[in-house]
C-alpha cells in the first residue's frame, strides 16, 4: 500500500517534534532491525517488503517493552 512504509516508520516517533529520547532510541532500533534506510522510506514508497520487515521489527521491540 503506498505511503504505508512511511507511516509505519514514523509511527514510532510519535507526535513529538523533537522526539523524546525514548521515542529516537526505538526509531533507531526499527531502523536496523528492518534493515532500511530512513531516506528511502517517503510517502510515495510502495514496498511490501519494506513494510513487512518494518511491521516484524515493531512487532518484536514492542513486544518487548
Amino acid at each position: 500500500m503506498k505511503g504505508r512504509a512511511y507511516k509505519l516508520l514514523r509511527s514510532c516517533l510519535g507526535d513529538k517534534d523533537p522526539p523524546n529520547a525514548r521515542d529516537a532510541f526505538i526509531y533507531a532500533r526499527v531502523i536496523m532491525r528492518a534493515r532500511v534506510v530512513p531516506e528511502e522510506i517517503t510517502p510515495t514508497l510502495d514496498d511490501p517488503d519494506v513494510e513487512r520487515r518494518l511491521e516484524r521489527a515493531l512487532q518484536e521491540i514492542f513486544r518487548r517493552a
